[in-house]
C-alpha cells in the first residue's frame, strides 16, 4: 500500500486561499479503528468556520498541517485488531475523528476513523450519494427526533416549519419530517423552490419575495408546533411568535452566529415556548447512519443533489460554501474512479 497520500491541508487560519495540496503519511489504524480509502469527502458549513479559525478552542493546535473534513464515503483497506464488523473491500460511509481526537479529517486519500462512526453501504446507495449524508442527515435526524431536541414522534399530526430547506441539513429535514407524517412548511430562495417542492414540502415560502410570518399564519393560524432553523440566529425576525403555545424552536448550532442563546431561551419562556440549540452527538453515529441508509435503500428518502469538486479545487468549493446558498451538498472527489 502507498506510504503517502494527497491531502488538502492548512497550516494557518484564513480564507479559502490557505489550503495547500500536501503529501502526508498514510495513517495507521489503532485497535478499534478502520482505515478507509476515501472516495468522496463531504464539505460542511463547519469546515469553513474551522478553516477561518472560529473553532480554534475546539481543535488541536495546528503545528502540523491540519486536514479538515467531517464525513466521507469510501472503501475499507485495513482495520485494527478489535474490528470484526468491517473487512477489506467493504463500501462504507463515516464521520471523521477530527473533533474527538484531532486525527486528520476527510480531505485526504486515506482516513483513519473509530469503528463506531462507520456504517456499511447498501448496494443501492452509491459512494457519491452516501457522502452527502453523515453530518447533514444526522444533524437533521437528531434535531427533529431526539428527545432533548424536537422529540417528534412518527405519526404525530404536527406542523413543522423548516427555515433554510434547500441546504444539506434542510434537504434531509424536510424528507424526514414528511416520512414521520408531519406537515411541512419551508423557506428558501426562489431559485430553490422547485428543488424543495421535490423533497415533499407542503407549503413553500420564498423568503426573498414573501413575508414568512404572514405566510405561516395563513398556513397554521394557531402557530406551528416546531421550527427547525438551519440558517442562523438572526434569520427569523421573531420566531417565538410563529409557534403555538408549548411549541419548540430547534436551532442548529452554527458555531459562529447563534446570537445570545441564554437571552433567547429566557424570551422563549416568556412566550410559553422553548428554544433549543442543537449540537450533533456522534456517540452512536454508525448505528444512526445505518438507520438513515435503510430509509434511502427502501426509497423512503432520497439523498440531496450534490456538486462535486476535485481535490485541487478545494478553495473554489469553500468559496461557494461560504456564500451560504448551496443547494444540497458540496463534495470533494478523492479516489472515486473505479468504484
Amino acid at each position: 500500500m502507498h506510504k503517502s497520500m494527497k491531502a488538502a491541508a492548512i497550516t494557518q487560519w484564513g480564507d479559502a486561499g490557505v489550503f495547500q495540496l500536501s503529501q502526508l503519511p498514510v495513517p495507521a489504524p489503532a485497535a478499534d479503528e478502520v482505515l478507509i480509502k476515501v472516495a468522496y469527502a463531504g464539505i460542511n458549513p463547519a469546515d469553513w468556520k474551522m478553516r477561518a479559525g472560529h473553532l480554534k478552542s475546539q481543535l488541536p493546535a495546528t503545528d502540523a498541517p491540519l486536514v479538515l473534513g467531517l464525513d466521507a464515503s469510501g472503501i475499507v483497506v485495513a482495520s485494527g485488531a478489535q474490528v470484526s464488523e468491517f473487512a477489506e473491500g467493504d463500501r462504507v460511509v463515516c464521520a471523521s475523528n477530527l473533533f474527538s481526537t484531532g486525527a486528520p479529517g476527510t480531505y485526504a486519500e486515506y482516513l483513519v476513523v473509530s469503528k463506531n462512526k462507520v456504517a456499511h453501504l447498501p448496494g443501492t446507495v452509491s459512494l457519491k450519494a452516501a457522502a452527502t449524508m453523515p453530518i447533514a442527515a444526522i444533524t437533521a435526524k437528531q434535531a427533529l427526533f431526539a428527545s432533548d431536541k424536537g422529540n417528534l414522534q412518527p405519526g404525530q399530526k404536527v406542523k413543522i416549519f423548516i427555515n433554510g430547506a434547500s441546504g444539506g441539513v434542510g434537504s434531509f429535514a424536510v424528507q424526514l419530517a414528511k416520512w414521520a407524517g408531519a406537515e411541512v412548511a419551508t423557506s428558501c430562495s426562489s431559485a430553490n423552490l422547485d428543488y424543495v417542492k421535490s423533497l415533499g414540502a407542503d407549503c413553500l415560502i420564498d423568503y426573498k419575495t414573501q413575508d414568512i410570518a404572514y405566510e405561516l399564519s395563513r398556513w397554521a393560524p394557531q402557530g406551528v408546533d416546531l421550527i427547525l432553523d438551519a440558517v442562523s440566529a438572526g434569520s427569523l425576525e421573531d420566531p417565538f411568535l410563529l409557534l403555538k403555545p408549548g411549541g419548540k424552536l430547534v436551532s442548529i448550532a452554527t458555531l459562529t452566529d447563534d446570537g445570545d442563546v441564554e437571552a433567547d431561551m429566557a424570551r422563549a419562556q416568556q412566550h410559553g415556548v422553548s428554544k433549543i440549540l442543537a449540537f450533533v452527538s456522534d456517540a452512536n453515529l454508525g448505528k444512526e447512519m445505518a438507520q438513515l441508509l435503510e430509509l434511502v435503500d427502501t426509497g423512503k428518502i432520497t439523498t440531496p443533489t450534490a456538486e462535486v469538486f476535485p481535490l485541487d479545487k478545494v478553495a473554489q468549493a469553500h468559496q461557494k460554501l461560504e456564500t451560504g446558498h448551496v443547494r444540497g451538498k458540496l463534495l470533494l472527489r478523492l479516489c472515486a474512479e473505479r468504484q
